[in-house]
């Protein structure tokens, strides 16, 4: 933001420059304007400035620069710098912003227009345009820079994903090694990397927001995976859980992690789901809301039953979109 008002004050200097300066080199406010003090003499009465802004008191920039052709073109030549050359509009360029570049595209139509105006002797209609150009590249200016820091914080949350999918991929692989899990964990093991290294591809080719979307995808898989390899150990399900009640709020984050993950896989291309899949889904949801139902009368082991009959229905709908985990 600090360089975009840098960039704003430093075009406006120039245009401020430009106008003040033709109308000092002109004569128009030889008592005021040339020498610094324009609202003095204004204030003061001074017949020449008052002439040269419209009224006392309240300059008015537009019927200075029309006063006079020389000084129009004088200020032509900025704005054509500032809309082509400017750090400004070089930013701009090279943002990558949609809208910003749509208002620098704006600026310099402005332009051309204010020059045609300059050209067929209507000088304050120049002006004007001009006015509107110089305005539209501040705006694109501001948008470049939301646009840079939007971008910048897409990145580290890629960044902080991924750091959090390697922790559950080395979880899973290690919790694989202790059990010595067989062909199934090894394949959802093998899915998560293969994701998250498609995940890197298109973050190295600028294309975070498609990287998101896989290494979502390889996060969810990943505690998936490590959530059944757990669910294996008798032992640990045995020892985890106090009452039943525990149990079933277990069951109830396990059946909504399944459900998040068939969630980003359905939305992965925005077509229509395999009818098969479809009805797995929907029966899912159905056991889901009876289990939902049997928790609230405090039927916990009937509703831990129909939890895992939901999970399964999930875990047939994740298996037939191309991603294999256990269960």
């Amino acid at each position: 933001m600090k360089d975009s008002l840098r960039l704003l004050g430093s075009g406006m200097v120039a245009l401020l420059l430009v106008s003040y300066g033709a109308t000092a080199q002109g004569g128009t406010a030889q008592g005021g304007t040339a020498q610094g003090g324009t609202d003095k003499t204004a204030g003061s009465g001074g017949a020449a400035h008052s002439q040269a802004s419209g009224s006392p008191g309240s300059p008015n920039l537009n019927s200075r620069w029309g006063a006079d052709e020389e000084q129009v073109r004088r200020r032509l030549s900025t704005v054509d710098t500032l809309v082509e050359k400017s750090s400004g509009a070089k930013k701009v360029a090279a943002s990558g912003v949609a809208a910003a570049i749509s208002l620098l595209e704006q600026a310099r139509a402005k332009r051309d227009q204010a020059r045609g105006l300059l050209n067929s002797g209507d000088l304050q209609g120049a002006s004007d345009r001009m006015g509107e150009g110089t305005a539209l590249l501040f705006e694109a200016v501001r948008k470049a820079d939301g646009g840079a820091t939007n971008a910048a914080k897409d990145v580290q949350d890629f960044d902080r994903r991924m750091k959090s999918v390697e922790a559950l991929m080395d979880a899973l692989d290690r919790i694989r090694k202790e059990k010595k899990a067989g062909a199934e964990s090894a394949k959802t093991s093998e899915q998560v990397h293969q994701m998250t290294q498609e995940a890197r591809n298109l973050s190295s080719k600028g294309e975070i927001d498609k990287g998101r979307v896989i290494l979502d995808k390889a996060y969810v898989t990943a505690k998936v995976g490590i959530e059944q390899l757990r669910r294996g150990d008798t032992l640990v399900r045995s020892l985890n859980f106090a009452t039943k009640e525990e149990e079933y709020h277990y069951e109830v984050d396990r059946n909504d992690t399944h459900q998040m993950l068939i969630g980003m896989l359905l939305n992965k291309d925005g077509g229509k789901p395999d009818p098969m899949i479809t009805k797995f889904i929907t029966q899912a949801a159905e056991l889901r809301r009876q289990a939902n139902q049997q928790g609230s009368a405090g039927k916990f082991a009937e509703a831990i039953k129909t939890l895992e009959a939901s999970t399964m229905e999930y875990i047939k709908a994740i298996r037939g979109s191309g991603i294999y985990i256990p269960g």
